[in-house]
C-alpha cells in the first residue's frame, strides 16, 4: 500500500472527532485517522492550536515549524523529525492524505513537548486533548544563558534559580531516540548524590551516634591503616584510598566494602588530596551500621521525604530515568545502564527536587547552619570540602559539585553570596562540566547584573 493510501474503513474511523487545547475546544479542518494501530493527526491544524507557524517548501516536501524558542523540521514521507538540530526518532513515517500532512501522534507530542491524548468515547467520538508544556520556564533576564547552552548542543536538563525563584528551566536533546529531554524529567545525577552521603552522615553526628574524628577501623574492620583514616578523611577526599572498584551490576555493598579491603593506598591518611569513590561507599556502609537502615532508606527518610522531594531517590531498573549516551564510531548510542555502588553515585533526581535540596541548605530543616558550614570548609589544597568544593574569587562564595558515569554528565553550582543555584544535569558523557560550569555562571551573573 502506497503513502496516502488508507481503507475507506480507516478514514471513516474518525468522522467525528472532539479536539481540545488545554481545555479550550478547537476546530480542525482534518480529523485524525488510525492506521495500522497508530493515530496521525493534521500537522498543520496542530501547530495552529499551539500558537506555532508552519512554513512550507513544496520542492523538498519539508516542514519548518517555529514554537516558541524551538525549531522543528520534518520532511514529509520520512520517520523523524527534527528538534533544535536534534534528531528525534518517529518508528513510523508520516503521511499524505488527500494533500494533508499527517504524523503520528506520539511523536509529534514529544517534538512539541506537549501531552497529546487521542481515545475514544464510550458512543464513538474520537477526542483528542493536548496539553502544552506547562513545566519550561524562561524569565527574559537568563534568555542570554539559554542560547547559549542551545548554541552548544548542551544535551539534558537546565535550572537557574535567583534567591528561590526559578529563572530558567529548560530540557535540551534526547532523553531517548524517541523522547526529548523535559526538565521534569528523572534522570541520573551521579556524584552529585555526595552532598547526600555527606549529610546523612553530618546528620547522626548532630543525633550522637558518631563523630568525624572517628577511624573507620570502629565500624569496618580490615581497611587498610583503617585506625588511620577517619571519617573526616573519607569526607574530604584525604584518606589516600584509591578511587575505583569494580560495577558489576547487582553487586552488594558488602560486596564492595570486601573489595575495597583489599586496596593499597595512594598516600598516608590524611597527607594529601584524591579523589575517591571507594571512601564515600564506605561512608554509605558506615550510615548502614549506625543506623540500621539501608543507604537508600536513610537518605529517603532523612532527607528526600522531609523535603518532599518524591521525585529522587536510589536509582534502580525499576525506576525510568532518562537514557545516557556514549560516543561510539561518531555517533552518540545508549549507554549500558549506570552500575554505581551506594554512597558515590547512585541517587537519581529533578532539578527542582534539587532545587528544594538547595534551600534546605539555607535552613535548619535538615542540618544545623553550623554543621552545614563544615561541608563548605575546605580540608585540602583542592578546596574540597565534604560532598562540596568551594570556589571564592574576591568576595563570591560558591561551593559546587560535578559528576559523570553511564554517559551521564552533571555539575550544581549555589553561589553563597548571591544566593544564585545552577544546576546542569546532562546526559551526554565526556562533557567538562567544570568548564561548562564556569562558562554558565558567568553568563548568567553578567545576565543578572552580579558581576
Amino acid at each position: 500500500m502506497g503513502q496516502g493510501s488508507f481503507t475507506a474503513s480507516a478514514a471513516q474511523e474518525a468522522q467525528t472527532v472532539h479536539i481540545e487545547v488545554n481545555g479550550q475546544e478547537q476546530s480542525w479542518k482534518n480529523a485524525p485517522l488510525v492506521y495500522k494501530g497508530t493515530t496521525y493527526v493534521p500537522l498543520r491544524d496542530v501547530v495552529t492550536s499551539v500558537n506555532g507557524t508552519l512554513k512550507w517548501e513544496a520542492r523538498t516536501k519539508t516542514a519548518t515549524i517555529t514554537v516558541g524558542r524551538d525549531k522543528l523540521v520534518h520532511q514529509a514521507g520520512s520517520d523523524f523529525i527534527k528538534v533544535n538540530q536534534v534528531r528525534l526518532s518517529s518508528g513510523v513515517q508520516s503521511r499524505t492524505i488527500n494533500g494533508t500532512l499527517m504524523l503520528p501522534v506520539r511523536a509529534l507530542a514529544n517534538a512539541l513537548k506537549a501531552d497529546i491524548k487521542v481515545q475514544r468515547t464510550a458512543s464513538g467520538q474520537m477526542s483528542v486533548n493536548i496539553e502544552t508544556d506547562k513545566v519550561s520556564l524562561l524569565n527574559s533576564q537568563v534568555a542570554s544563558v539559554d542560547s547559549y547552552l542551545r548554541e552548544i548542543n548542551f544535551p539534558g536538563m537546565a535550572l537557574i534559580a535567583r534567591n528561590g525563584k526559578v529563572l530558567l528551566r529548560q530540557g535540551y536533546g534526547l532523553a531517548d531516540e524517541q523522547t526529548l529531554n523535559r526538565p521534569d524529567q528523572k534522570t541520573r545525577i551521579a556524584s552529585l548524590s555526595k552532598s547526600f552521603t555527606a549529610a546523612s552522615i553530618l546528620s547522626l553526628v548532630e543525633k550522637g551516634k558518631l563523630d568525624v574524628q572517628d577511624p573507620i577501623s570502629k565500624y569496618i574492620s580490615g581497611i587498610p591503616k583503617g585506625d588511620q583514616i577517619t571519617l573526616h578523611m573519607l569526607l574530604s577526599q584525604t584518606s589516600g584510598l584509591p578511587s575505583a572498584f569494580g560495577r558489576g551490576e547487582g553487586t552488594s555493598l558488602e560486596e564492595t566494602v570486601e573489595e575495597i579491603r583489599h586496596k593499597t593506598l595512594k598516600f598516608e591518611p590524611g597527607s594529601a588530596y584524591l579523589y575517591s569513590n571507594s571512601g564515600y561507599v564506605l561512608l554509605a556502609y558506615v550510615i548502614e551500621q549506625v543506623s540500621g537502615m539501608s543507604y537508600a532508606d536513610y537518605v529517603q527518610q532523612t532527607i528526600l521525604k522531609p523535603l518532599g522531594m518524591k521525585n529522587s531517590g536510589e536509582a534502580s531498573r525499576k525506576v525510568h530515568t532518562n537514557s545516557g549516551f556514549v560516543a561510539e564510531n561518531k555517533q552518540w548510542v545508549t549507554a549500558p545502564y549506570y552500575v554505581s555502588q551506594s554512597g558515590s553515585g547512585t541517587i537519581y533526581s529533578t532539578v527542582d527536587d534539587l532545587l528544594k535540596w538547595d534551600r534546605a541548605l539555607y535552613t535548619d530543616k535538615i542540618l544545623s547552619q553550623d554543621t552545614i558550614e563544615q561541608m563548605y570548609e575546605p580540608y585540602s589544597d583542592k578546596n574540597y570540602g565534604y560532598g562540596w568544593i568551594l570556589k571564592e574569587n574576591d568576595q563570591n562564595r560558591t561551593v559546587f559539585h560535578n559528576g559523570s558515569g553511564g554517559g551521564f554528565a552533571t555539575a550544581f553550582s549555589r553561589n553563597l553570596t548571591d544566593d544564585v543555584t545552577i544546576i546542569l544535569l546532562g546526559n551526554h558523557a565526556g562533557m567538562d562540566m567544570t568548564s561548562l560550569m564556569d562558562e554558565v555562571e558567568a553568563k548568567t551573573a553578567q545576565a543578572l547584573n552580579l558581576q
